[in-house]
């Protein structure tokens, strides 16, 4: 059982790499291109891989069927099976691993946990307002929290400190982050990096991830506030980037502050927002590169081989027909009672 928990452990981490460094290396162009909001989509491709490359590969003993996908990908996957195959560990060490995965799982839950329950006690007592926003002395920027009954949080001195038009974009700021359930997202990626801590390359996703629903956000905003608010937006961005501390990256939490380098978020602002036409070519796209990156994970899994139907019925009347005996001398009543039980 330790062996297979460690082989489907290492197989998906290899697959779900391979989508991230894939989403990486698109994300960039295609926000460019079509805009942000699709862009943000291509993360799907992550866990979607990881589903597909979960579901074995049925194929007919005729070997008429063969998988579908890239021959760079199966050679790729190949070469990482045969790595894994050659690997021998003894029973106690694969008892260990799996002990050694399970304290590391369980210590990353923990110290989230531990996190998220700490900063809503420091948060103190919230009071709802009657523009539906919550307010606390502690809270020094504006934030989205929680993923069940998501709150948007905002300083006491709210009015004070935002004049109304700013007000107006951090407000749809959060409700765009409502809207898509950004919250439940984080709650999820906080999950993946429980089961893969072992893994860095899934923290730094999940960085980029985080950025790119800002950045989305963002671009929601804009296009509906038109072209000549980007100036009027960037100076909220940069009054509520200067008003604390560090951003940190909470489970159950969207921050309006940027959790990357200002000047990357305020450089995005300056790029043309994707009117309707742009991003519905862009939504299309990204779903095309999940559904490839989906198929080609299950490509390169290994086949199942089942007997195809007809197989059955040939059993069938092979096990009916009379059993031949070596040549000789034969009774000739003992064959025709064989061949009358054959034909009935």
């Amino acid at each position: 059982m330790s062996s297979v928990l460690l082989q489907h452990l290492a197989a998906l981490s290899w697959v779900t790499t391979l989508a991230t460094l894939l989403v990486a290396l698109v994300r960039a162009p295609l926000r460019g291109t079509l805009g942000a909001r699709a862009a943000y989509w291509l993360w799907l491709a992550v866990p979607a891989s990881a589903f597909a490359s979960a579901l074995p590969h049925l194929e007919l003993l005729s070997g008429n069927a063969t998988p579908i996908g890239s021959d760079a990908f199966g050679w790729m996957w190949a070469r990482v099976a045969a790595l894994l195959a050659a690997i021998q560990v003894s029973g106690p060490l694969r008892s260990a691993a799996c002990l050694v995965w399970l304290m590391g799982a369980a210590a990353t839950l923990a110290a989230m946990v531990s996190r998220q329950r700490s900063f809503d006690r420091a948060l103190g007592v919230l009071v709802e307002f009657p523009d539906g926003t919550w307010r606390s002395r502690a809270v020094l920027e504006p934030m989205l929290l929680g993923a069940r009954r998501p709150r948007v949080l905002v300083p006491l001195d709210f009015e004070q400190r935002y004049s109304a038009q700013e007000r107006k974009f951090i407000l749809a700021h959060e409700q765009a982050h409502m809207r898509r359930g950004d919250t439940v997202v984080n709650a999820f990626g906080a999950a993946w990096l429980c089961v893969f801590w072992f893994n860095p390359v899934m923290f730094w996703a999940m960085r980029l991830l985080r950025f790119d629903q800002d950045l989305a956000c963002d671009a929601a905003v804009l296009a509906k506030a038109g072209h000549g608010s980007r100036g009027r937006y960037a100076g909220a961005l940069l009054k509520a980037q200067l008003a604390g501390e560090a951003v940190l990256l909470l489970p159950l939490t969207c921050h309006w502050r940027s959790v990357h380098p200002l000047r990357r978020r305020l450089a995005a602002l300056k790029r043309p927002v994707a009117g309707r036409t742009r991003h519905a070519i862009g939504i299309l796209c990204a779903a095309a590169l999940v559904a490839s990156v989906s198929l080609a994970a299950r490509a390169v899994q290994p086949a199942v081989h089942i007997a195809p139907p007809l197989a059955a019925p040939v059993a069938a009347s092979a096990a009916r027909a009379p059993a031949v005996r070596p040549a000789g001398k034969v009774c000739p009543l003992s064959r025709q009672r064989a061949l009358a039980r054959g034909k009935a």
